[in-house]
């Protein structure tokens, strides 16, 4: 081995060493500058939570909070990598004097349990937390469906749209429910409907409401139909509020009645099942008609249809 090789060797070694020395003294160093208490200045943007179930938060006076916060260097290092938002618990909200807000002991106690165990906050920029909130209200409303329903020739609705739920309830600050007095579905329109169905529809929410919930999203509207077959019947007219001692003929007597429904129920109703009146008490001077109207009807007939409203009539004394 040559001089040169033996001296090139002894100096790399040397730059280890020294290498080796430098890390170490760098390293007691930090330890020993990380060990010492130091005072710092940290902001939190703040995040509120647990909002009182009456209550609907508007606006807070602080959006973020600056400490000045007393803690250990390692403390220091670490917290720089730790979440910059604190959760503010609202439950414990106090109402005076036509202000809502947090008070001093509260608030500290919340920005301490924030910090690690060891770290104390020195100070902060404001005492109290003031808050805008609206009072919250509940009621419950009607679902009115927007539906156009078209039905195919010779086929009806067994009875009324089915709706599930019917109602919703809605809860929100109280100016905007004061004149909401139903909820909507989105609009759809059925053509040639020949069939039963059920269908999903979303709940419109007006835009005007935004800070309202609703306890549901969609409804579901069910319609049985089915195709009718027809039925006249003739119905008797009687004339009510006649004065004493006096009678009256009426022109014709009986009125048609056109009853569409399922063929098994037409076969078994009768024109007993109908009552029609004509009331002298509207009758016009001028006029020899009198008005009739049905007032009373079998429940299980989806659609009846009176085809003659109106009777002439002569009065006779006596």
């Amino acid at each position: 081995m040559t001089a040169k090789k033996v001296l090139k060797g002894s100096t790399k070694r040397k730059i280890k060493v020294f290498a080796i020395l430098l890390t170490c003294s760098f390293m007691a160093w930090l330890i020993s500058q990380l060990s010492e208490t130091y005072t710092d200045q940290v902001t939190f943007k703040l995040n509120y939570v647990r909002v009182p179930d009456t209550l609907l938060l508007m606006g807070a006076s602080q959006d973020d909070v600056s400490l000045a916060v007393r803690g250990s260097g390692w403390q220091f290092l670490g917290s720089r990598f730790s979440s910059g938002t604190l959760n503010i618990n609202l439950s414990k909200v106090t109402y005076n004097r036509g202000r809502f807000f947090l008070g001093e002991q509260n608030y500290r106690e919340q920005l301490s349990s924030a910090l690690p165990d060891a770290m104390s906050v020195v100070r902060w920029n404001t005492d109290t937390l003031f808050f805008e909130f609206s009072r919250l209200v509940s009621k419950k409303v009607p679902v009115i469906p927007e539906i156009e329903l078209n039905l195919a020739q010779d086929y009806l609705l067994e009875r009324d749209l089915e709706i599930m739920p019917d109602s919703v309830l809605i809860t929100g600050p109280e100016k905007e429910l004061d004149t909401l007095m139903a909820v909507r579905t989105e609009a759809v329109e059925l053509n040639e409907v020949s069939e039963s169905f059920s269908r999903t529809l979303r709940l419109i929410r007006p835009a005007s409401l935004t800070q309202t919930r609703y306890n549901a999203a969609e409804v579901v509207v069910k319609a049985e139909v089915f195709r009718f077959s027809e039925k006249i019947l003739e119905i008797p007219v009687e004339v009510i509020n006649l004065p004493e001692g006096t009678q009256i003929r009426t022109f014709p007597n009986t009125v048609e009645v056109l009853c569409k429904a399922r063929l098994e129920t037409l076969k078994s109703i009768t024109s007993s099942e109908f009552r029609a009146e004509a009331d002298l008490g509207e009758a016009q001077d001028a006029s020899p008609f009198l008005p009739v109207r049905l007032v009373q009807q079998p429940e299980n007939v989806p659609s009846i249809q009176l085809l003659q409203r109106q009777v002439e009539y002569i009065l006779k004394r006596e």
